[in-house]
């Protein structure tokens, strides 16, 4: 028996939504809020137990879209839709508790960052009170995940919900005319948006993490739901019904149950499959986003709704889940910045319940009383000029307007040294340095390349030399495309190149370096760099290909060195070795000089390899440790009390220049005769 759908006119159509209720307070859905927000948390505090926690801010995403195309199709259907109302609204809803953060970060940033990671915060306050904060962050960082020092840096989701904010009336606005055909407009957008997005992650990642055209498709699939279920005779309905004529069992499995166990189901998995290694958002983020949706499509009588999200205590953290989104970050990253050596999971505990008890505050006395006044314009306009404010202080500590707080000579001089530029050049792939007829060629990642200077230097002292210098680098380039930590296919293609360069027979040196530790440890923590761990899965692949690298190069005649671990520690960085605090004198250096023997015990395992490598096939060892520590430690700093290095992994530019040497007799004629029996 076939079910026929009679078609609807517009006025029906129309009349149908407007006869429909509003959507009800659903406390399911601030249960749902409450999963979202409890995963960030969780994933910024301990991203080890819920690596793909991040997918929360995805989930968000749903639940808005759903709840403001609701509210928007409502009014609509009702012939009472105001622009002035609907943006009056969202300002009631969400710049009491932004304010009160901003503030209240503005005034601890000013108490414990250094007068540059001030100046930025100011920008980050400015872009965050003008929601921009998004596009902030695609123009001035290279990633979102480990910028733990950046206070502020969660709010690129609001800044992309606000901008949804601003389009989203607009375009229903637009296309109500349509009738049914808007639902069509809906569907597609959503359809586009998730294209440009999946086109996005492999070109240009952080436009698809970032730019709100390649996030409109995970808000749409909220408006698709709030769209269909705003009709007596939703589609989920009719798609049921259909179901239930012919395979009465499948209808059942489409039920509201199952939907939301199905849900609930996606997003926990996402929450423990995601990664930060992952190409996210694109197809990844169909998981949490397709669960919201489920979920949210199960109604309150769903089994998961009804007896898990709507029980007291989820609907309470749901309640309070934006101020706890806002707040949450800044505790946990001022803390961290303050002493990160202290930053121990006590002290996260701690952040997080501080921000528990923030953010029922800031509900309970800012926010709720605000929002259940029927007052609109009369709470909006001065709401939008205090936000206002906030930009332009924002904007006046960026410009040094406002002054931060002083800090020691001693102090400036580690921050200048933590502000210098990279080691290693702008340009990756091959660049050549020198005239001389004969080649020594470099392989490896931005580790290798960091020498770049030097060996400028060296050779502009030395125009007679016969070597001129190539580099074939790619940051984050492993020697097999698995370990690699950006574009594998570039640097499987790089590393090819330069095998096939090596033949050329006026290449007679090859040296081979990389940061080893990264790829066969894994551990990218700053915090944790150099702490022992086993090596990773991959690890015997990329050894075993150095090994036939350097055999077929000595096969060729080729004079090769293979360049050892530079000693690692987290509290290298110019920046780790700053304490903050509160009290007076605010800053202090904290040098903690790295036990040689502990280094030697996290680099040890595959070091071994390596130089076993070099000695059974008659290649040469350079191994920095030797120049860079004495017997028992490795130090950070200079005798004269200079930072030696620039980041957890690479040398500064300067130090590189001035004192390090031992590439010197692998380019320079002079000298290399000597070093060809060096071990």
């Amino acid at each position: 028996m076939a079910v026929s759908v009679q078609p609807i006119s517009l006025r029906s159509y129309r009349s149908e939504l407007s006869v429909v209720p509003h959507l009800e307070y659903r406390p399911d859905v601030d249960g749902l809020r409450a999963i979202a927000v409890l995963a960030v948390i969780v994933f910024h505090a301990f991203p080890n137990l819920l690596p793909g926690g991040f997918i929360g801010v995805d989930v968000f995403f749903v639940i808005s879209g759903f709840l403001i195309s609701g509210i928007i199709l409502r009014a609509l259907g009702q012939g009472r839709f105001s622009l002035f109302q609907f943006y009056g609204r969202r300002i009631k809803r969400i710049f009491p508790a932004l304010i009160v953060t901003l503030i209240g970060v503005w005034m601890l940033g000013r108490a414990v960052l250094l007068p540059d990671e001030f100046q930025k915060l100011g920008k980050h306050i400015a872009s965050g009170a003008g929601f921009i904060f998004n596009l902030t962050l695609y123009n001035d960082t290279k990633a979102y995940f480990g910028a733990i020092t950046s206070p502020l840096i969660h709010l690129w989701s609001l800044g992309v919900e606000e901008q949804y904010y601003l389009m989203w009336p607009l375009f229903l606005l637009a296309t109500w005319r349509l009738g049914k055909g808007q639902f069509g407009m809906i569907v597609a957008v959503a359809v586009i948006s998730f294209t440009l997005n999946v086109a996005a992650i492999s070109s240009n990642p952080l436009a698809s993490f970032y730019l709100p055209w390649n996030r409109l498709w995970e808000l749409c699939l909220g408006g698709i739901l709030a769209h269909a279920q705003l009709r007596e005779n939703s589609l989920l309905d009719r798609t049921r019904a259909a179901l239930g004529v012919r395979w009465p069992a499948l209808a059942r499995l489409f039920g509201p149950h199952v939907r939301g166990v199905v849900g609930v189901a996606l997003i926990l998995a996402s929450c423990v499959v995601i990664n930060e290694g992952r190409a996210f958002p694109g197809w990844w983020a169909l998981g949490p986003c397709v669960g919201a949706f489920l979920l949210i499509s199960a109604g309150p009588q769903g089994w998961i709704n009804r007896y898990v999200l709507s029980r007291r205590t989820m609907v309470f953290i749901g309640l309070i889940s934006y101020p706890l989104y806002l707040w949450h970050w800044p505790l946990l990253s001022l803390a961290h910045t303050a002493a990160w050596r202290d930053f121990t999971p006590v002290i996260k505990v701690t952040a997080v319940a501080v921000s528990f008890i923030l953010a029922t505050l800031t509900y309970k006395y800012i926010e709720r009383p605000i929002r259940s006044s029927r007052k609109i314009l009369q709470f909006a306009a001065p709401l939008f000029a205090v936000m206002f404010v906030c930009l332009c202080v924002g904007y006046l500590t960026f410009k040094k307007n406002i002054p931060a707080r002083s800090a020691s000579a001693d102090i400036a001089r580690f921050v200048r040294a933590a502000k210098e530029g990279d080691p290693y050049p702008d340009e990756e792939g091959f660049i050549t340095l020198g005239k001389g007829p004969r080649s020594v060629l470099f392989i490896g990642d931005s580790t290798i390349a960091q020498y770049h200077g030097r060996i400028t230097r060296i050779l502009a002292e030395h125009p007679l030399n016969s070597h001129k210098a190539v580099f074939a680098w790619q940051a984050g380039c492993a020697p097999v495309p698995q370990l690699s930590l950006v574009n594998p296919a570039g640097c499987e293609k790089l590393i090819q190149s330069a095998v096939e360069r090596a033949k050329d027979p006026q290449v007679d040196t090859i040296v081979i370096g990389f940061c080893w530790y990264a790829y066969f440890v894994g551990i990218l923590d700053q915090d944790h760099v150099g702490d022992s761990g086993p090596m990773v899965p991959g690890t015997d692949q990329a050894i075993d290909r150095i090994r036939r690298m350097v055999t077929d190069f000595r096969n060729q005649g080729k004079r090769v060195y293979v360049m050892l671990q530079l000693p690692l520690d987290g509290g290298f960085p110019p920046r780790q070795m700053i304490r903050r605090t509160v009290f007076s004198p605010g800053f202090r250096l904290d040098i903690r000089p790295a036990e040689r023997a502990a280094i030697t015990r996290a680099i040890g395992p595959f070091v071994s390899r390596l130089a076993q490598i070099a000695q059974d096939t008659g290649a040469n060892v350079i191994d920095p440790m030797d120049s860079l520590c004495n017997t028992q430690n490795c130090p950070p700093v200079t005798p004269g009390g200079e930072p030696m290095y620039h980041d957890s992994w690479h040398l500064r530019q300067t130090y590189i220049e001035d004192h390090i040497n031992y590439l010197d007799a692998v380019v320079l004629d002079t000298i290399a005769s000597s070093a060809s029996g060096t071990r």
